[in-house]
């Protein structure tokens, strides 16, 4: 991450979303070039497809994965969840953007320096969400549960934690010590969702998947934390959570993508898991 700004891949993100048009706020999020693209892309579709192609297919991977967490986000809601926890939350911008979230607390977790750059750009602009809670933390040095309860996170309610586009960057002993805290502080009815890269090869083959690792380690955010599926789905259970579902991208276009065609080269999941009792 660099100082005061969000990480790179964060950026970039933010922006695919942008450009894709299921996030409203990115160009407002994004200053620099990034935010440049937003604002000359969006709504044009021709120029959207460009930087599709150029992205290697990232615009359509953020819109269906945006698409796949909101409907996750709407069903936790419906179930009855009213705290959201964002860890990582980076330029995350669903507690102002979802009516769903008007009776739910949003907790946004994630370092100072970025929530800092993140709250200038938001501005005054309210929030869609009853409230929203900025929780800093230093992921090296900080316990989540303590930052959560100094923040008034209660942990006698179900809590939706979404942990997305994190994983990848954390070694299989973070993401079991971060899965535990989030256990320690999951009410039965909690539910998680958390995106997760598999070691399996893009669709262009292995040799764009080195490639592709290879850009993540020269831009200082190394992707360690490639995980199969029943991996995943074992660390989940360890932690004490249920797996409901368990999808990638084909399936997400499947449900969300309108039936054109799309440019998925990202080998990414989304696991939904719900707690069903305490350890």
């Amino acid at each position: 991450m660099r100082e005061g700004r969000p990480s790179f891949t964060a950026a970039l993100v933010a922006m695919a979303r942008g450009v894709a048009d299921v996030d409203p706020l990115a160009g407002e999020l994004l200053d620099g070039p990034l935010g440049l693209v937003v604002r000359a892309a969006r709504g044009r579709p021709l120029r959207t497809a460009a930087v599709n192609v150029a992205t290697f297919g990232l615009v359509d991977h953020a819109a269906l994965r945006t698409q796949a967490i909101d409907a996750a986000v709407h069903e936790a809601v419906g179930a009855g969840l009213r705290q959201v926890a964002l860890l990582g939350a980076g330029l995350d911008a669903r507690a102002w953007r979802m009516p769903d979230l008007a009776d739910v607390s949003v907790f946004e977790v994630d370092h100072p320096a970025t929530q800092r750059y993140k709250r200038s750009r938001v501005g005054n602009r309210p929030a869609r969400a009853r409230d929203v809670r900025f929780v800093p933390i230093d992921f090296g040095r900080d316990s989540l549960a303590d930052v959560l309860a100094r923040a008034g996170h209660d942990a006698g309610s179900p809590t939706f934690w979404l942990w997305e586009g994190v994983t990848p960057y954390l070694t299989i002993d973070a993401v079991r010590a971060t899965l535990e805290s989030i256990a320690a502080r999951s009410a039965p009815g909690s539910r998680i969702a958390v995106t997760y890269a598999t070691p399996r090869a893009a669709p262009l083959g292995a040799s764009f998947t080195r490639v592709a690792l290879l850009g993540f380690r020269l831009v200082g955010e190394p992707a360690v934390g490639l995980i199969e599926p029943g991996a995943m789905r074992a660390e989940l259970a360890r932690a004490g959570y249920r797996v409901l579902e368990d999808t990638a991208s084909p399936e997400w276009a499947d449900r969300y993508g309108g039936g054109g065609k799309r440019l998925l080269l990202v080998p990414e999941r989304l696991a939904v898991a719900e707690r069903s009792s305490r350890r």
